[in-house]
């Protein structure tokens, strides 16, 4: 079954809920248990699919523990876009498998909020002044030898 779209979105991973977590981590354990269930529990097929199952319950482990924090430093940051960006990964495929629903589907984060995004931005743009053009290097600027 299709649905419309949410009206809540995630922009950014300080948007975070407990809930979203919960949620995205609920529909991974049913998706993966029913897998599971399918391969039967001998073989190297089970030992990947419990695996999987380990990691994700550690990825939203990480990230219940991290979204409690009230400040999180710069690693912190980081760890939450990343472990929101593994767990949503791994969901997507699954959602796929009955229908797509729109209900069913946890935004991308690529910055941990506004501020971070803005700062990303003015750094690739300080790099991208600072770096030599390709018509004005030489070969020494590039590491060469010649």
């Amino acid at each position: 079954m299709t649905n419309p779209p949410s009206d809540r979105t995630l922009d950014y991973a300080a948007d975070l809920t407990r809930e979203d977590v919960c949620a995205l981590e609920a529909f991974l354990d049913a998706q993966l248990g029913r897998v599971y269930e399918e391969v039967g529990e001998t073989g190297e097929t089970s030992f990947a699919m419990r695996s999987l199952l380990i990691l994700v319950s550690d990825s939203a482990g990480l990230l219940h523990v991290l979204l409690r924090v009230k400040c999180p430093e710069p690693w912190q940051r980081a760890a939450i876009v990343r472990e929101w960006q593994r767990l949503r990964s791994t969901a997507h495929t699954f959602n796929h498998r009955d229908g797509y629903d729109h209900d069913r589907w946890w935004n991308q984060v690529r910055h941990y909020d506004a501020a971070d995004e803005t700062a990303e931005q003015e750094r690739i743009r300080r790099f991208a002044d600072n770096w030599p053009s390709t018509e004005t290097a030489d070969a020494d600027d590039c590491g060469g030898t010649d």
